[in-house]
């Protein structure tokens, strides 16, 4: 029996989370992987079992198949394809392929050796490739082509002595995506004179409610309220142009401490890393967990939003040492402009909604009007991967 623990990710494309068995004593020299110069078999061998736990199973008496490399077979006995294994050995270098493995210097003839090399690297076996990034020495991401199938087996090298090597448990790829929108749907707040063809602009109530307005711009400045002071002059100038706060300012400082926020967020990274442990690398997120929320805090943040029209939120990320690591990008989306309800500030809601119903575009090309405005936040995540 291996002195260390081993234990062992797969990427199924269906299915629920895969356990790992403790290591067994293996019958010695399995043949599901040929003999390879000091390698009479598998010196590791993965078995998936018909109820989708996976035992492993190492054999000390076998030495190593080309130097100091390990050969690695796998048995498929469920009855679902296997799409990858991912293995991460900190320190071990397994990615650093040399020259060496099954197919790489000379290790004589054996049998299938009259067709290396399946890979550029010399490690690859039938039907196998790595993904690695110079980045991630320790990682690789082992993919079979057109996924190994129930019944099937495979094998493959990997560099360096790896009996006391720990194959974290994980079901996901080297690299992923994240990606998901709520739309921002047609609202009052959206409405134009064109909407009501038939609304006169008295010039007397123009110049009243414009005044109006700039004291409320000094009112949210004194608030501390800057940016809503800012929203709010830009709604009056009657360009429509977007404005968007990046991640890093002040709104989206605010929106990070947001109690709301905080809670769609982490309903995210729950579902993301859900889908990651399935086998997904290309995970897409849909309501639930993301969701519209309200920003009723007094404070910038509120003056200027309010509440949420949509969503969206991208990212990246990798497998890190048995953690998936990167950061997702969040966009909270509004459309500024005053419906029926609005009535901040004492009526002054249903003043501006006269400015942009009456007095706005096209009626006035520089009168009131609406625009789509919205705050980034980005948000670092480590998530710890496999058997959840």
């Amino acid at each position: 029996m291996m002195a260390a623990v081993i234990t062992v990710g797969l990427i199924f494309g269906l299915g629920s989370a895969v356990a790992v068995k403790a290591a067994s004593t293996p019958a010695p020299h399995d043949t599901r992987c040929p003999a390879i110069s000091q390698a009479p078999g598998c010196e590791i061998l993965l078995i998936v079992d018909t109820d989708g736990t996976v035992d492993v199973k190492g054999d000390p008496s076998v030495g190593p198949s080309g130097g100091d490399d390990t050969l690695v077979g796998i048995v498929n006995d469920s009855r679902q394809a296997v799409h990858a294994v991912t293995v991460t050995e900190p320190g071990s270098d397994l990615a650093g392929f040399d020259g060496g493995g099954i197919c790489g210097r000379d290790h004589g003839s054996w049998a299938g050796s009259a067709d290396c090399p399946f890979g550029s690297t010399g490690y690859e076996g039938p039907g196998t490739s790595f993904v690695t990034d110079p980045s991630l020495p320790d990682s690789t991401q082992i993919d079979f082509t057109n996924g190994l199938a129930a019944g099937k087996s495979a094998y493959f090298s990997l560099k360096g002595a790896l009996t006391s090597a720990r194959f974290t448990a994980v079901k996901g790829a080297l690299d992923f995506t994240v990606s998901g929108a709520l739309p921002v749907l047609p609202s009052s707040s959206q409405d134009t004179h064109a909407t009501y063809p038939d609304s006169a602009c008295s010039t007397d109530k123009l110049n009243q409610y414009e005044e109006e307005a700039k004291l409320v711009e000094t009112y949210f400045t004194t608030e501390n309220a800057p940016d809503a002071a800012t929203l709010l002059e830009h709604f009056l100038d009657g360009s429509g142009t977007p404005v968007n706060f990046p991640s890093g300012s002040a709104l989206s400082q605010q929106l990070l401490s947001n109690s709301q926020f905080q809670a769609l967020n982490s309903s995210a990274q729950r579902a993301l890393v859900d889908a990651l442990n399935q086998g997904e690398n290309r995970v897409r997120l849909a309501q639930p967990p993301l969701q519209k929320i309200s920003l009723n805090l007094p404070n910038d943040l509120e003056y200027s939003f309010g509440g949420t029209q949509g969503l969206q939120v991208s990212g990246t990320g990798r497998l890190v040492n048995g953690h998936y690591t990167g950061t997702l990008t969040y966009t909270i989306q509004d459309s500024y402009g005053f419906s029926t309800n609005d009535h901040f500030v004492g009526n002054i809601g249903d003043r501006m909604r006269y400015l942009q119903t009456n007095c706005g575009a096209p009626q006035n090309s520089e009168g009131a009007l609406w625009f789509p405005d919205s705050v980034t936040i980005d948000v670092p995540f480590s998530l710890a991967a496999g058997v959840q």
